[in-house]
């Protein structure tokens, strides 16, 4: 795969199936199914370019979407993951969740993920969020990488999910 063979973009409505379609692949490919959780068809609707959140994407030559990438304003949900690393609650809704990645296993080892997140990070508002946080498996390496590489510190590792075990990172901007 060439730099310039994929192209980064947000996700549009058109989008929502094909996304929730490559998350049902990858999610039923996996031997172990705690590393991911999977979320549904309206998670996904409901975070495309919304009050909720955003999506981008990464489409191949084709433009087939191999990778996407989900980010979530939690605000004051009750799963904001600010509360997990002990930020003060006015600054809850300074938080963004890295919530769900997913690369189609034929484009996986390009670092897509990666892109994706670089890619998603420049689209986020940094003088309104200053909190990027993220839930990974501890048995994920790849994403785990992903995530130093950007610059993101682990803070702590705990329960999440109902039982999964998830480390959780942090990057402040």
């Amino acid at each position: 795969m060439k730099e310039n063979d994929i192209l980064f973009r947000m996700a549009e409505a058109a989008d929502a199936v094909k996304i929730y379609e490559l998350m049902e692949e990858v999610y039923n490919r996996l031997e172990d199914k705690s590393l991911y959780v999977c979320d549904d068809i309206d998670y996904v609707k409901e975070h495309i370019n919304s009050q909720r959140g955003f999506s981008v994407v990464a489409c191949n030559k084709d433009n087939t979407i191999v990778g996407s990438f989900i980010f979530r304003y939690p605000h004051q949900d009750e799963d904001n993951l600010g509360k997990d690393i002990n930020l003060a609650e006015e600054k809850l809704f300074e938080v963004v969740h890295m919530e769900s990645a997913v690369v189609s296993p034929e484009y996986r080892g390009n670092g897509l993920q990666f892109k994706m997140l670089q890619y998603a990070e420049e689209l986020i508002d940094k003088n309104k969020y200053h909190y990027f946080i993220a839930t990974v498996s501890p048995q994920n390496p790849a994403s785990c990488k992903s995530f130093e590489r950007n610059d993101y510190k682990l803070i702590t590792t705990k329960e999440k999910y109902g039982g999964l075990m998830r480390r959780i990172y942090l990057k402040e901007v």
